[in-house]
């Protein structure tokens, strides 16, 4: 899926009517076609890179002094590597990647535009290739050209370019999502699988948005989104779609009649307050292995002040038993009774547990522990792992 093109600001203007060749790719400005010397006196050419900042669909000049190069170490004409450039690999995108980070600041304020930084470093390299052979040049004829990357966002991702994350996050592609329950916690976990690059998002609840909701709810509903009574799962839908292209909704309660939109799902996030109906959610996940994290709030007032216990039970291939013998069985005399207390903070507490959690299953975060079950302590603020392998 391709993003809107980007509006170029005045500096890349200035670029191509000099005559580089510029790429736009994975959040990097690509200057291609830059001759260089190796430490053999031989001319070659590489590239210079960096991360852009982009606003909306405009490019803007909003950048530091360091670039990268791609290619062989740069030298000077006698075959000595330039001292500005400093062996560090960044991974720029798929199958490509920049070995040099160069480093060679003008002044205390750095360049004062994106042309002066990309000319600068051109003439410190393609200079000295100049030297040995005079027909070289770093710009061969204006080209302009964007490079997708079938990116799941509306617009550009420019903060895993920044970064240097792009060969980490995309071990989120391929990946689709469902979040059962869009209540306190679930829309919280909703605010940080949208920024991720899964697949697919797909939100299900029955339940209307109403107040209570806002106030434990990511953002601020306006009083006219309240008076229409939006189904919770369109609500939602409706703005991390602004931000997501994947994101689908189921505006029901899953059933065993219905457990089949499930299907497809590669992780689930079950954040339903309903421990009822999650017994069949459970049931139909366990029989076919889909991994799925469920997550329970527990909060009551005692002597005038609130106290509880946060839970993320994590159900992985071949480690299910044990992790579901520890969620609480249902009790609706319980829950038809209890006041059901929940905060935002805690809701949003115990989403960001479950997606570092999630996070830590992918690969994205290290993990030496791959707890099943783990609690979070309100009282003592300490949070326990068990259940490990």
């Amino acid at each position: 899926m391709s993003s809107a093109p980007l509006v170029r600001d005045p500096d890349l203007s200035r670029l191509l009517d000099d005559g580089y060749d510029v790429v736009v790719q994975a959040g990097h400005l690509i200057v291609r076609r830059i001759p260089y010397v190796t430490d053999e006196r031989e001319v070659r050419y590489g590239f210079l890179a960096y991360p852009v900042t982009v606003s909306g669909d405009r490019v803007v000049s909003d950048t530091d002094h360091r670039i990268w190069f791609g290619d062989s170490a740069p030298c000077d004409e006698h075959g000595r590597r330039l001292p500005m450039a400093n062996a560090e690999t960044r991974v720029i995108g798929e199958g490509l990647r920049a070995e040099f980070m160069l480093s060679s600041k003008p002044g205390p304020s750095g360049y004062p535009d994106q042309y002066s930084k990309v000319t600068a470093y051109t003439r410190m390299i393609a200079d000295q290739a100049q030297a040995v052979d005079p027909t070289v040049t770093a710009t061969p004829g204006a080209a302009w050209q964007e490079i997708e990357d079938d990116s799941p966002f509306v617009y550009r991702d420019t903060a895993t370019s920044r970064a240097g994350l792009a060969a980490i996050n995309r071990r989120f592609r391929g990946h689709r999502i469902a979040i059962v329950g869009l209540g306190g916690t679930g829309g919280y976990i909703l605010d940080q699988v949208a920024k991720t690059e899964v697949d697919s998002i797909l939100l299900i609840d029955g339940d209307h948005f109403d107040n209570h909701n806002a106030f434990r709810a990511p953002g601020a509903a306006s009083l006219e989104i309240l008076r229409g009574r939006p189904n919770k799962a369109s609500y939602f839908a409706s703005i991390y779609s602004q931000m997501h292209r994947g994101i689908t909704t189921c505006e029901e309660f899953l059933d065993e009649e219905n457990l089949g939109v499930l299907a497809g799902a590669t992780f689930v996030f079950l954040a339903s307050d309903d421990a009822l109906s999650k017994v069949a959610i459970m049931n139909w996940l366990d029989a076919r292995d889909v991994a799925y994290i469920d997550v329970g709030l527990g909060v009551e007032e005692v002597d005038g002040q609130l106290t509880g216990l946060l839970r993320v039970s994590t159900m992985l291939s071949g480690r299910r038993a044990q992790a579901r013998s520890r969620i609480p069985a249902p009790a609706p005399e319980r829950d038809d009774y209890d006041r059901n207390i929940q905060t935002a903070d805690l809701n949003a507490l115990n989403a960001i547990l479950a997606v570092v959690r999630w996070k830590r299953y992918l690969g994205v975060y290290a993990d030496a522990t791959e707890e099943a079950f783990s609690t979070f302590s309100l009282i003592t603020n300490e949070i326990a792992s068990e259940d490990l392998p």
